[in-house]
Order: structure tokens, then C-alpha cells, then sequence
């Protein structure tokens, strides 16, 4: 069996929504509008994360000098040739697609649900890189410069006293009551103003302009932080991300039996996502046998997923986001 391959569009990343009409990007269009959207269109429906994942498919099949000499020609980058083959880099991994391809079980169960196994591989392979995006070295997100206001003004009303730093050396202490409830109240009085002015009914010109008076024009996004460090995602987040996106797309298709196969065909849908895992190398052969040697039915995938149902997901942003 061979797969399809996407055609060469030739097109610059910006025309994102061109990408939408690539068939072979259907199922992956459907996962990235749900959970990619585009937080810059109204209403938000296409995503451009298809746009992305086929210029990183594209990108992955040449050298750094064609990488870069891309980059240059629709002006994505403009740094030198040394500093830009100094970057990490994370390339597209395709590796497991004979793994994908020689799966029986697998491949039985795709075809028991009725899916076109070319647009399937690509929705595997946008998920898995989409995830990898978010649990390696991604950048998390902090906390807004208003959201810290707002954690100062809580702790000064408690306070009784205040020290500044710079560097290693104190620079500054006060226990006096007047200036911290001072600091406290100027405080509070301008987050107040603040928060009258960005969720008035205004044109953002409206508000640009009243919060210049104050002062404060130049926080009216609140200055979201990250942490450019960025973080490494536990496999077990990587698994629940993963499970969760593909329950999404598998949630309105039923399997139906296949004619003339003698062999028993899967259409457990957890069993099914417990496969991809496998696939994609996030667990071991145990997540490809549905059954143990006593018989039993294993439910490894659910039983994890069940373990994190009561946490919150990290707070992670990847290049599919930011783009």
C-alpha cells in the first residue's frame, strides 16, 4: 500500500485557507478548526494550522540550504545563513509510517469506520506533530501583567512591609503603613480605571485613546507573558492530548462489519486510539493488544485518562498557535 501524496501547491503559508480545499486535508482540517482555531478571523472557523502542517510536510523532504533559502524568498526570515542553521530545528517525523501501514489490526479497523486511509495518515501525522510541538520545548504561558497587578494589590492590602531589589542588593525597604496603603490604593485606583476602559462598549480606538490619558495604552492586550524557556510535556499529557483529539474526530463515525473478512475486526474506538498511540510510539505493543492472555479486555488508555479526568491540562504554546 502506498499513500497519496499532497500536491505541490506552491503557495506562500499566508494564503492559509487555499489549504482548506486540499482534499487530502479534510479530516486534518475538521481537528485543527475544533482545536486550532483562528483567533484573528470572525467568525473563527478556518484554522491555519493546515497551512502549517503541509508547509512543515513540504519542508521535511529538503535540506537546511533549501529550508533557508525558502524562508528568505516569502520573507519568513531574514537572518543569515549561520544564525539560522544555529537554530534547533524540529523536523516533521514521518518515521512511523511503515509501522502505520503494516498494522492489520490497525489498517482492519480504518477500514471498518469507513475512512479513507491517505486523509487518515495525515491526521495522524498532524496530531503527532502538533503534540510534539506543545511537549518539546515549547514556551508556557504566564501570567498577564494585569493578572500580576491584580496578585500585588491582594498581597500590599495584607503587607506590612516592602522591600525592592536590584540585582543581589537591597535597594529599597519601607514597614511604614501610609506608603504601602498608598502604593496599595494608587494601585487599586488604576486598575480600576483600567478595567472601566477595556470592557466598556468602545471601538479599540476609543479605548486606545482613553487609556493614553492615564497612561496605560500600552497594556490594552494585558500583555500576556511566556516563558521562552518552554517545558517538556510528561508522555502521559502527550497520550491524553492525543486520545482527546482523536475522540473528537472519531466521535460521530460507527464502525460497520466488513464482508468477506475472516479475521475479527476491532471497532472499539478506544482500542482504535490505543493503536494510533502505539503507532506513533508513545507506548509499547500493550497498547496494540486488545486483549490480555487471560482473555481479558484491556482497557489501559481509559484507565489513564480516567486518572486525569479531575486535572487541567498544561498551559502550553506551541508554533501551531503562534503562527
Amino acid at each position: 500500500m502506498e499513500i497519496e501524496e499532497l500536491p505541490d501547491l506552491k503557495d506562500n503559508i499566508e494564503d492559509y485557507y487555499e489549504y482548506h480545499g486540499v482534499p487530502l486535508l479534510d479530516y486534518v482540517c475538521d481537528v485543527a478548526n475544533r482545536f486550532l482555531p483562528n483567533l484573528q478571523q470572525e467568525p473563527m472557523i478556518e484554522s491555519r494550522a493546515p497551512a502549517i502542517f503541509y508547509n512543515r510536510y513540504f519542508e521535511s523532504k529538503l535540506s537546511i540550504e533549501e529550508r533557508y533559502q525558502k524562508h528568505k524568498e516569502f520573507y519568513i526570515s531574514n537572518e543569515s545563513f549561520e544564525s539560522y542553521k544555529s537554530k534547533d530545528y524540529r523536523k516533521l517525523d514521518t518515521s512511523f509510517k511503515e509501522k502505520f501501514l503494516t498494522n492489520e489490526d490497525l489498517q482492519n479497523t480504518i477500514e471498518a469506520f469507513g475512512l479513507d486511509v491517505n486523509k487518515f495518515w495525515y491526521l495522524l501525522l498532524f496530531v503527532y506533530d502538533y503534540i510534539e510541538d506543545i511537549g518539546t520545548n515549547a514556551p508556557t504561558l504566564g501570567k498577564t501583567v494585569i493578572e500580576d497587578i491584580n496578585d500585588l494589590t491582594t498581597n500590599l492590602s495584607e503587607a506590612t512591609s516592602i522591600t525592592l531589589t536590584k540585582g543581589n542588593r537591597k535597594s529599597y525597604a519601607t514597614e511604614s503603613d501610609k506608603t504601602i496603603n498608598f502604593i496599595n490604593a494608587a494601585t487599586q485606583y488604576y486598575i480600576k480605571a483600567y478595567n472601566s476602559i477595556v470592557n466598556a462598549d468602545l471601538t479599540r480606538e476609543d479605548k486606545l485613546r482613553q487609556l493614553k490619558e492615564i497612561g496605560l495604552d500600552s497594556f490594552i492586550n494585558g500583555y500576556t507573558s511566556f516563558d521562552l524557556k518552554g517545558s517538556y510535556l510528561d508522555i502521559s499529557y502527550k497520550k491524553w492530548k492525543f486520545a482527546e483529539m482523536f475522540q473528537y474526530f472519531l466521535e460521530d463515525k460507527k464502525a460497520t462489519t466488513i464482508p468477506d473478512k475472516k479475521e475479527k475486526v476491532s471497532k472499539d474506538k478506544w482500542m482504535f486510539i490505543s493503536r494510533l498511540i502505539y503507532t506513533v510510539g508513545y507506548h509499547g505493543k500493550e497498547y496494540n493488544e486488545e486483549y490480555d492472555e487471560n482473555g481479558n479486555k484491556k482497557r489501559m488508555l481509559s484507565n489513564l485518562l480516567r486518572r486525569y479526568s479531575q486535572e487541567e491540562f498544561p498551559t502550553v504554546i506551541g508554533h501551531y498557535c503562534m503562527s
